[in-house]
């Protein structure tokens, strides 16, 4: 009897984007994109998702809940890439138009469990103290925002862009992984195949 070939390993994910703190703002709605590398495939699930408005509950909790699944798994022969949740919170000003409130990525945990992470966010600022005023006036524009949501997931030019620190998201995440050691990666557990020395 032969040992059945493996070609690539498998990283499945469960979760939620459970809530969001933000100092000054209400009615917040949450998108999110899983951002992967091009050795990476999706094999279920779904890569974006956007979620419902949410407000802020009464009495010292000062979060927007949001509660909203994350279900999607991929194959992969190489770690490099390896997933990113991009989240981009917004919500409504007073015109009724989509205003960007805070942007933010986190890799998907490498390791098989269970896990809570907080996400800062930030978003842009205008390049100049005019735009800034002009953007701050509802009847002129809305603050800065990326073209791309998923820029904040790139090394590549974020070195260049000035941001401000903006509120929190909790997320949750189950990781399984399967043949991760086949490919001399640990699976968190202590077993690889082999060691780079």
């Amino acid at each position: 009897m032969t040992d059945k070939v493996v070609t690539h390993f498998v990283v499945a994910v469960t979760g939620q984007i459970e809530s969001c703190e933000m100092l000054g703002h209400d009615n917040l709605f949450c998108r999110y994109t899983i951002q992967y590398g091009t050795d990476w495939q999706m094999l279920e699930g779904q890569r974006e998702g956007i979620s419902q408005i949410s407000r802020k509950a009464s009495g010292q909790n000062k979060r927007v809940v949001w509660n909203f699944p994350i279900d999607v798994s991929f194959k992969s022969t190489n770690a490099f890439g390896w997933p990113q949740l991009v989240v981009t919170v917004a919500g409504m000003d007073s015109f009724g138009r989509e205003v960007i409130r805070g942007y933010g990525c986190v890799h998907l945990p490498l390791s098989p469990g269970r896990y809570t992470k907080y996400i800062r966010l930030f978003r842009p600022m205008s390049s100049t103290p005019l735009n800034s005023f002009l953007s701050s006036l509802p009847m002129f524009g809305t603050p800065p925002e990326f073209v791309n949501s998923q820029f904040v997931a790139d090394a590549e030019g974020r070195e260049a862009v000035r941001v401000t620190s903006d509120g929190i998201v909790k997320a949750q995440f189950n990781i399984i992984t399967k043949d991760m050691a086949k490919f001399g990666y640990s699976d968190g557990l202590g077993k690889t195949t082999f060691q780079f020395t």
